[in-house]
């Protein structure tokens, strides 16, 4: 038996160009729009920020009678920083992501090791052409009395100065936190990083009251809005 010849008649042929027409079309549109995600995705990054978490390793920082390490506050600090940035188009580095410190194997002197570590850190920012540097910490004293949250910059740095005071302005919106300003500070890390960088002491974890409140993880979301707030709003973004 012969099979049935099919004979394409002119509406069905143009109807077949059509559809191939709109498959190549499809096609270039894709390609064109995965492009333009990659453009926006890199307009959206308007800013690089590292959010650095002071201390770790080898480094614990301030250490409570109660057993209480300044390191482990200050890296869930810094990512809690990290998260609310990125919304804001702030592209986001974390100097560490777990308690690891940067010291050579071999290296000795309390000073020498803590320059390594930091000299790092400072590379790491470097590397990631950062457009600001901000170095969480936690404060302590020996009478336990002092309290509330301190921002300082390098004292030749005006955009450091900027950068403080903008984070400074939100922190003192934390109900119950001291008024204090932005202050010049002689810290290594902020002395020695080429883009505007600040130390953010956040508390004093040898406060008893202030000690709980750290501990906190609705007072620390607090904290750390005040920081992205303030980071946000030096770079002029909402």
């Amino acid at each position: 038996m012969r099979k049935p010849v099919i004979f394409m008649g002119r509406n069905t042929r143009g109807m077949a160009v059509f559809i191939i027409l709109m498959l190549m079309l499809g096609t270039i549109f894709s390609v064109l729009w995965q492009g333009s995600i990659v453009v926006i995705s890199q307009l959206n990054t308007l800013h690089i920020v590292v959010i650095d978490a002071g201390h770790g390793g080898y480094d614990p920082g301030a250490i409570t009678a109660q057993g209480l390490y300044e390191k482990e506050i200050n890296l869930q600090m810094a990512k809690r920083v990290g998260e609310l940035l990125k919304p804001s188009g702030i592209q986001v580095f974390l100097t560490r992501e777990e308690d690891i410190d940067y010291v050579p194997e071999g290296t000795r002197g309390r000073k020498t090791k803590k320059q390594a570590d930091l000299n790092y850190r400072i590379d790491l920012a470097k590397q990631a052409n950062a457009d600001a540097l901000i170095s969480l910490h936690l404060n302590a004293t020996v009478t336990g009395q002092n309290s509330g949250a301190e921002t300082f910059f390098q004292t030749q740095s005006e955009e450091g100065r900027k950068l403080a005071e903008s984070i400074q302005q939100e922190l003192i919106k934390v109900p119950g936190m001291n008024r204090r300003i932005a202050k010049p500070g002689d810290f290594y890390i902020i002395k020695n990083t080429p883009m505007p960088a600040v130390i953010v002491e956040l508390g004093y974890i040898s406060n008893p009251k202030e000690r709980i409140k750290l501990q906190q993880a609705w007072y620390q979301d607090q904290l750390a809005r005040s920081v992205a707030k303030g980071i946000a709003r030096y770079f002029d973004l909402p």
